[in-house]
C-alpha cells in the first residue's frame, strides 16, 4: 500500500501532473476504439448478414460499457479521496470492495442477459437468421462480461493512485491480442477451425480474460490494494455506498448519451438518408476530435479526488482553471480545422455529393460548440471527483434531454437540417455556460482567489463574519472572536466561502475546516484521530459525512470558544507536522513511514507542553490503527 500512497498528486506542478495522467488515458481511448474497429473490419469480411447482426448488439454493449465506466469512475473517485486523506486502510478496503461489487454485478448482469437476450433483441428488430447469428455472438459475450467489468473497475482503482500508464498498457495489450486472434478464430488457421461470428466473440473474451488476470495480479502483488479475506457485511455496504454515490449518477450520465443519439438520429432521418449518413460521419469525427478533452476530463478524477481528500482546494481550483482554458482553446482550434477541411475529410468516407454537402454543413455549425462540450465534461469530472455526481447527471440531462432534443426538433421545423444542427450546437453552448458558472462557484474562494484569504487587520475581521447570510449578531460576535484567535496561529488564513455560507480556515493553502452560522465548526483530521476525538466526546461525526474524517464541534457560546480553539490548534499542529515531514522527506503524513517521523517532528514543534502531550496521545492511537 505504501507504493500506492507514494504516487501522490497533492504536490508538484499541476500542469505536468495533468499531462502525465491525461496522455496515457488518451492513448487508452485510442486503443479501445482500435479494438472496436478491428472487430468490425474482420466481421465485415464474413458478409453483410454478420455485420448487420453485430450492429444490433451495439445498443446493449454500449449501455453495459457506459454503466461499467460509470462504476469505474465511482471507484476512482472514492479511492482517490481516501488516498488524499491519507487513510491507508480505507484505500485498501474500497479497492477490495469495488472488485467484489464488480463480481456481484457481473453475476446478475450475465444471468439477466442470457435469460432475456432473445426477446430483447427481437424487440430491437432482429429476427430470423440475423437473430440466430446475433445470439451466437451475444451468448459468448454475456458469459464473458466478467472479463470486461472487473478489469474496468480494477483499473479505476489504479488510476486513483495516479497511475494511468499501467491501465493504458493493459488496454494496449488487449487490443494487440484481440487483433491477433480475430483472423485466426474467425477464418481458421492451421488446427484452429473457422468459427465465424463466434470466433470474434471468443477472441474478445480471451483478450479480456488476460486483462482481468493481469489487473488482479497487479492489484494484489504490486500495489497491495486488495485484502484477501471476506469483509464484514457492514463495511462492505458502507464501501459500496461510497462507490455507488458517484458510480450510479456517473453511469446514468453515460447512459443518457446513447438515448439522446437514438432520438436525434430519428429526427435527422426525416431529412433523408444522406443527412443520416452525414450525421454518422460527423459523429465519428467528433469522437476522435474530443479524445484529448475526454482524456483530460478522465485525468481530473484522480487528481481532484486526491487533492480534495487532502483539502488542497487551491490545487483543485488551479486544475479546473487550466483545464477549462485548454479545452476551450482545443475546441476553437478543432472548429477552425473542420471548417476549413471538413468537406475534404467527408470525402474520405464517401463520394456521394449530397452526403458531403450535408457533412460540410455539420462541420460548419456543430463544432462551434465543441469547447462548451468539453467544459461540461471538465465540470462533470470535477463533481464526480468530489462526490457530487448527481450534479454531473443534471448537467448531462439538461444538455441531452431538456435542451438538445427540443431545440433540434424546433430548429428542424423552422430551418430544416440547418436549424437542427443549430439547435444541437445551441443546446451544448447553453449547457457549457451553465457548467462554467457552476465550476467557478464551486472553486471559489481559495487562498489564492480571495482578498479575505490574506492576513487582515483586526478591524477588518467583522466584515468577514457579517458576510454569512442569515447570521445573527451573536453569531457574528462568536465568529469574530474565533477568527481573532485563529489568526494568531502561524500561517493561518481566513476566507468567506459563499457556496458554503461559511468562514474557512486555511493553513497555508490547505483547508483545515470552516464555521457555519449558528456555530457549527467542521474540521478535518486523520480518520483515527477524528474517531478518537468523537470517543472522547470532544466532537461528533459530521452530519453529512459520517464515514469520513470530518468532525463537528458546536460553538454555542463564549464558553465553547476554548474547546473550539483547542481543536483548531490540533488540526493546525497536525498540518504543520505533515508539511514539515513532506518538506524533509518528500512524503505525505500517512501510513507507518509518516508515523515514525512524528515523534522527532513533535520535539521541534513550537507549541505548548499540553498541546504536545495531547498530540502524542492521539498519535499513539493513530500508530496502533496503522499497525
Amino acid at each position: 500500500m505504501a507504493a500506492a500512497l507514494r504516487m501522490t498528486l497533492v504536490e508538484g506542478d499541476i500542469t505536468r501532473a495533468l499531462l502525465k495522467l491525461a496522455l496515457p488515458m488518451g492513448l487508452g481511448i485510442v486503443f479501445i476504439l482500435a479494438v472496436n474497429l478491428v472487430d468490425t473490419y474482420f466481421i465485415g469480411q464474413l458478409g453483410t448478414d454478420e455485420l448487420a447482426a453485430i450492429s444490433f448488439s451495439f445498443p446493449i454493449v454500449s449501455l453495459v460499457a457506459s454503466v461499467t465506466m460509470g462504476l469505474g469512475v465511482g471507484a476512482t473517485s472514492a479511492i482517490a479521496r481516501a488516498i488524499g486523506a491519507g487513510d491507508e486502510r480505507l484505500v485498501r478496503r474500497l479497492a477490495t470492495h469495488a472488485v467484489i461489487f464488480a463480481v456481484c454485478f457481473v453475476a446478475l448482469l450475465s444471468a439477466l442477459g442470457l435469460a432475456t437476450q432473445r426477446p430483447l433483441f427481437r424487440l430491437l428488430g432482429a429476427d430470423g437468421p440475423l437473430l440466430e447469428l446475433l445470439l451466437e455472438y451475444m451468448t459468448i459475450w454475456f458469459i464473458g462480461v466478467v472479463f470486461l467489468v472487473v478489469p474496468m473497475i480494477g483499473t479505476g482503482a489504479m488510476r486513483a493512485t495516479g497511475d494511468t500508464r499501467t491501465p493504458m498498457l493493459i488496454m494496449m495489450s488487449a487490443a494487440i491480442v484481440n487483433a491477433a486472434l480475430d483472423p485466426v478464430l474467425i477464418f481458421g488457421l492451421g488446427p484452429a477451425p473457422a468459427l465465424g461470428l463466434r470466433g470474434a466473440a471468443i477472441a474478445t473474451l480471451i483478450a479480456r480474460a488476460i486483462t482481468m488476470v493481469v489487473t488482479l495480479w497487479l492489484l494484489i502483488r504490486r500495489l497491495n490494494l486488495l485484502e484477501l479475506h471476506w469483509p464484514r457485511a457492514r463495511e462492505l455496504l458502507r464501501s459500496w455506498r461510497a462507490i455507488l454515490s458517484v458510480g450510479v449518477p456517473a453511469a446514468l450520465t453515460n447512459a443518457l448519451a446513447p438515448v439522446a443519439i437514438a432520438v436525434m438520429t430519428a429526427l435527422i432521418a426525416a431529412h433523408g438518408t444522406a443527412a443520416v449518413a452525414a450525421w454518422g460521419v460527423g459523429s465519428r469525427l467528433e469522437g476522435m476530435v474530443l479524445i484529448a478533452p475526454m482524456a483530460l476530463s478522465a485525468a481530473l478524477t484522480p487528481f481532484i479526488g486526491q487533492n480534495w481528500g487532502a483539502h488542497r482546494q487551491d490545487r483543485v481550483a488551479g486544475a479546473v482553471r487550466r483545464s477549462r482554458v485548454f479545452v476551450l482553446a482545443w475546441g476553437a482550434g478543432a472548429w477552425v480545422v473542420l471548417l476549413l477541411a471538413g468537406e475534404s475529410i467527408a470525402g474520405v468516407f464517401t463520394d456521394d455529393p449530397e452526403v458531403i454537402a450535408d457533412a460540410a454543413l455539420f462541420f460548419l455549425i456543430v463544432p462551434v460548440s465543441y469547447g462548451a462540450h468539453a467544459v461540461v465534461s471538465v465540470v462533470s469530472a470535477t463533481y464526480n471527483a468530489i462526490d457530487k455526481a448527481v450534479r454531473s447527471t443534471m448537467l448531462s440531462a439538461t444538455r441531452s434531454l431538456l435542451l438538445a432534443i427540443p431545440l433540434a426538433a424546433v430548429g428542424s421545423q423552422l430551418a430544416g437540417l440547418t436549424g437542427l444542427f443549430v439547435g444541437v450546437a445551441l443546446a451544448t453552448i447553453i449547457t457549457g455556460v451553465l457548467a462554467n458558472a457552476m465550476g467557478r462557484a464551486l472553486m471559489s474562494p481559495t487562498p489564492a482567489s480571495t482578498k479575505l484569504a490574506a492576513p487582515q487587520a483586526d478591524a477588518d475581521v467583522p466584515r468577514a463574519s457579517s458576510s454569512m447570510i442569515g447570521a445573527t449578531r451573536p453569531d457574528c460576535e462568536l465568529a469574530d472572536a474565533l477568527i481573532t484567535r485563529v489568526r494568531a496561529l502561524p500561517d493561518m488564513r481566513v476566507a468567506f466561502a459563499p457556496t458554503k455560507n461559511a468562514l474557512e480556515f486555511f493553513h497555508g493553502e490547505r483547508e483545515l475546516g470552516h464555521i457555519h452560522r449558528r456555530g457549527k465548526l467542521d474540521l478535518i483530521f486523520p480518520p483515527t484521530i477524528g474517531d478518537q476525538l468523537v470517543l472522547d466526546e470532544r466532537a461528533e461525526h459530521h452530519r453529512h459525512h459520517h464515514d469520513t474524517a470530518w468532525v463537528t464541534h458546536h460553538v454555542l457560546g463564549a464558553e465553547d470558544l476554548d474547546d473550539a480553539i483547542g481543536l483548531i490548534e490540533l488540526a493546525h499542529a497536525l498540518s504543520r507536522l505533515s508539511a514539515q515531514i513532506r518538506d524533509e522527506r518528500g512524503a505525505a503524513l500517512a501510513g507507518r513511514e509518516g508515523l515514525e517521523e512524528l515523534d522527532h517532528a513533535l520535539a521541534d514543534l513550537h507549541a505548548s507542553d499540553a498541546l504536545r502531550a495531547e498530540l502524542r496521545e492521539l498519535i499513539v492511537h493513530w500508530r496502533a490503527a496503522a499497525a
